[in-house]
């Protein structure tokens, strides 16, 4: 009983600890590839507003993001410690970059940038020092979130900075701006003097209203005497706005805040987007992501990576039968599980990469070590279920009381275990919203971790809850003592599963050692019942030790390429769409069952792969069943923070990648062939 509500507990204090984020504070700061430093051009005076400088020296190969990250990363956003009558105004944002990886556009900084901030000074303020609290993202082929605190002090100053970070400022513009909307386009049309005899080519522009332009399409630029017009796309899935706004700069003639209110049909319209919630990445709210993960969550219960893991819940729930109490508690204890796993998870994840790891979800299959665990695992629940063996507090106890705080734990652990295995899979959603996740404050990122394990938990426990369910689940009988042997074969096939996931990983020698490790768990649990009490603990102990020792001799191959794919390399895209061909790039993983299921019913279809051939596809696949930073990079620049992914690439360097269903069907495919041939 103690050592399973010790249990409950490490796992509850983990998952709390797993929020933390790394946090710096001092007047100059260096995190990992960027160095911060914070300071005021004069001293603070009642009644007076003052400016503050916030400097990034960028190391070269990084950037960091603007006001409008573009179609991935996020902008640097501050937030302040300030005395009481001291207020901070907006930041102003220095003239971006853009970059461009494949179709995805970025807007930020190289070298340096620095942020002016007003602070306003009350009379009666009491002035003293100050802290403003940074979050920022550094990337370069990988990205890395930082948290820093800058100290400080309203009586030093320090102007020397100030001069260069407002020539970088884009100024006022002084002309006439109006902004004229439709369905497909954003035209923007400036009039002033000194646009006269300005060339197109010099012309850039940077949206700062977010999800207004499709960011991939160049626009399309005029100019006229004195009058600039700038033609953009809209986005296929963009928002209505209700200001346009950005910086035009022109090469020989400067930078300009613009902004206009959006004309439709030659009048000012004003549609409204504000939602009271915070607006991160490429304009999706925090609450559109949580959104998204509960749905995700919901759905996630019926991928294929979740099918094997039913059974356990099936048993769960034949064991509170006739017994409304226990099947509330099951219910109640489940949810405890699956959401302190996924917020475990998730803020592993988090910690691992602000520590600078490429990872995304489902990262922990991507552990040799992790799935021969798990596969050991499967195997000793079914060899319980047969009757094997019989484990206080184990999960298929069946005769115990129900009233007892044991099946509570076994649906608590139930829920953890079924997050484990299910978390490598992406359903529809939920890729978005992890992909958003991995993108914002720990904060932020745990509430989406928390909503996705709330839909995924929600059907089970939902069920424990409705009196017409518990009258139609058969009382107790001895047909529980069969149905709980049935329900080993799952198990078993979920090991051999697992065990086929650790081939791919590490090959023939690596199954070899974890089927030894596995017969010597068959004979661990058969030898240990038989043994005196006070030597089964010592045996029992060194069988463990034994089995860990097995498991780290485990080691990682190179992945093989799968028959007729080459593996995938941004070079080997690059050089197919240069020669004309078009590119089907499939990121999977042997883990996933989705992307198997996939490639099985779309991938390998005979009128699919006779369509492949006919139109000269070039076929990638990148293996993400181990660690490959390369591709989880090239994941979160498509907001994916796992698989599968599948991108088609038309031919030539200017065509738009079309991003394919996560579930995927061979009209799907043909589809995408089909839209991408029309276009050529």
């Amino acid at each position: 009983m103690r050592k399973g509500y010790l249990h409950i507990i490490i796992s509850a204090v983990a998952g709390a600890f797993l929020w933390a984020m790394p946090v710096y504070a001092a007047s100059n700061i260096r995190v990992d590839h960027v160095a911060l430093s914070i300071a005021l051009e004069s001293p603070a005076r009642p009644g007076s507003t003052v400016w503050v400088a916030i400097r990034q020296v960028i190391e070269p190969g990084w950037h960091t993001y603007w006001l409008n990250p573009g179609d991935s990363g996020l902008a640097t956003s501050v937030s302040w410690d300030l005395p009481k009558g001291v207020t901070a105004g907006m930041p102003q944002w220095p003239t971006p970059e853009r970059f461009t990886t494949g179709p995805i556009v970025n807007y930020g900084y190289t070298g340096e940038a620095t942020l002016l901030v007003p602070l306003t000074i009350a009379r009666d303020a009491a002035i003293g020092s100050a802290q403003a609290k940074l979050f920022l993202l550094e990337c370069a082929q990988m990205c890395i979130p930082e948290q820093a605190t800058l100290d400080l002090n309203l009586h030093e100053a320090s102007p020397a900075v100030f001069a260069a970070a407002r020539a970088a400022l884009p100024r006022r513009f002084d002309g006439t701006a109006r902004v004229a909307v439709d369905k497909k386009t954003v035209k923007l049309t400036l009039t002033d003097p000194a646009l006269s005899g300005v060339k197109a080519d010099a012309v850039h522009f940077y949206p700062s209203t977010t999800r207004a332009v499709d960011y991939d399409v160049l626009p399309k630029v005029s100019i006229r005497g004195n009058t600039l017009t700038w033609d953009a796309a809209r986005p296929l899935h963009g928002k209505p706005f209700r200001i346009f706004a950005g910086v035009m700069d022109i090469h020989g003639v400067g930078a300009f805040n613009v902004s206009a209110l959006p004309m439709l049909d030659g009048a000012t319209a004003a549609v409204t987007v504000a939602t009271g919630f915070p607006v991160h990445g490429d304009g999706m709210t925090l609450l559109e992501a949580a959104l998204m993960a509960f749905l995700g969550g919901l759905i996630l219960n019926l991928m294929p990576c979740v099918l094997p893991i039913l059974s356990m819940k099936a048993l769960a729930l034949a064991q509170s039968s006739g017994s409304s109490q226990a099947m509330r508690r099951d219910g109640v204890f489940y949810f405890a599980g699956v959401l302190v796993t996924f917020t475990a998870i998730g803020g592993a994840l988090l910690l691992l990469k602000a520590g600078g790891a490429a990872l995304g979800w489902g990262f922990q299959l991507q552990s040799p070590q992790v799935v021969f665990v798990l596969a050991l695992l499967m195997t000793a629940i079914g060899l319980n279920l047969l009757g094997v063996f019989e484990v206080p507090l184990s999960l298929a106890g069946v005769g115990n009381d129900l009233t007892r705080a044991e099946g509570g734990q076994g649906a608590f652990f139930t829920g953890a275990l079924a997050v484990l295995v299910a978390s490598p899979c992406t359903a529809p959603f939920m890729g978005t919203a992890l992909g958003f996740a991995l993108t914002q404050p720990a904060s932020s990122a745990i509430v989406v971790f928390v909503t996705l394990g709330i839909g995924f938990a929600l059907p089970f426990s939902a069920l424990a809850f409705t009196p017409a369910l518990i009258r139609l689940v058969p009382k107790p009988g001895p047909w529980m003592i069969r149905f709980k042997e049935f329900l080993a074969f799952p198990m078993f096939a979920t090991a051999i599963w697992l065990l086929w996931v650790l081939s791919q990983q590490v090959g023939s020698t690596g199954v070899a050692v974890a089927f030894s490790a596995g017969l010597g768990l068959v004979f661990l649990l058969w030898l240990l019942p038989l043994l005196r009490p006070w030597f089964r603990w010592a045996t029992g102990l060194a069988g463990v030790a034994a089995l860990v020792a097995l498991g780290l001799q485990i080691r990682t191959v190179p992945a093989q390429s799968a028959s007729g794919w080459a593996p995938w390399s941004a070079e080997a895209v690059a050089d197919a769409r240069q020669a004309g061909k078009p590119v089907l790039v499939d990121f999977s993983a042997a883990w996933c069952v989705t992307c198997l299921v996939n490639e099985r019913v779309a991938l390998d279809n005979a009128a699919v792969a006779a369509r492949l051939r006919h139109d000269r596809v070039v076929t990638l696949k990148g293996d993400w069943t181990n660690r490959n930073s390369a591709i989880t990079a090239e994941l979160n620049q498509f907001g994916r923070s796992g698989v599968p992914l599948y991108l088609l690439y038309p031919p030539g360097a200017q065509g738009r990648v079309v991003v394919l269903p996560q579930l995927l069907t061979p009209a799907a495919v043909l589809g995408a062939l089909t839209q991408i041939e029309a276009a050529r």
